[in-house]
């Protein structure tokens, strides 16, 4: 999997650099339209554990719905 770093965006459990992590790639078969990539802001070490995992769910959520 392929992350871009996220410059001066912070994960707010370990305070390491964000990533870009692919979620979704939409491709359009018969039309113009280019590819679309969807990314999610995300955290290798607190995402992937699962007992911190939701914690920084809802920690992520609260940061960017606000």
């Amino acid at each position: 999997m392929k992350c871009n770093s996220l410059h001066g965006d912070l994960c707010p459990l370990c305070n390491l650099p964000l990533a870009l992590r692919t979620t979704a790639v939409v491709r359009s078969a018969n039309t113009a339209y280019p590819i679309r990539i969807d990314t999610v802001p995300h955290c290798t070490s607190c995402a992937s554990d699962m007992t911190r995992a939701q914690q920084w769910a809802d920690k992520m959520r609260d940061r960017y719905e606000n």
